[in-house]
């Protein structure tokens, strides 16, 4: 019986949370963007990159958020929130 993880088994370790299950009104950092190259373009050209500190506001009908990103909003469709993954800022 193994107590350990086989590292040779691991694949992909996650880290932070994605953002559909990130808090409201929280310093955010991202720290992975695991979406199609188009939309981390588009994401780029709005201000939200890697290392980019970012807060949701709130939470729309259809599942998505709104984030505030230097001192703009954007809207986050519920598919894009689970492709980008944040931790809490230090």
């Amino acid at each position: 019986m193994r107590t350990l993880l086989d590292k040779a088994n691991l694949t992909h370790m996650y880290v932070g949370m994605d953002l559909a299950s990130a808090p409201l009104h929280t310093s955010l950092t991202l720290l992975e963007l695991a979406a199609p190259e188009d939309s981390r373009q588009r994401l780029a050209s709005l201000g939200l990159r890697v290392g980019t500190r970012f807060s949701l506001l709130q939470k729309t009908a259809g599942g998505g958020r709104v984030a505030l990103v230097g001192g703009s909003r954007i809207a986050l469709g519920s598919a894009l929130l689970r492709q980008l993954r944040a931790e809490v800022a230090r």
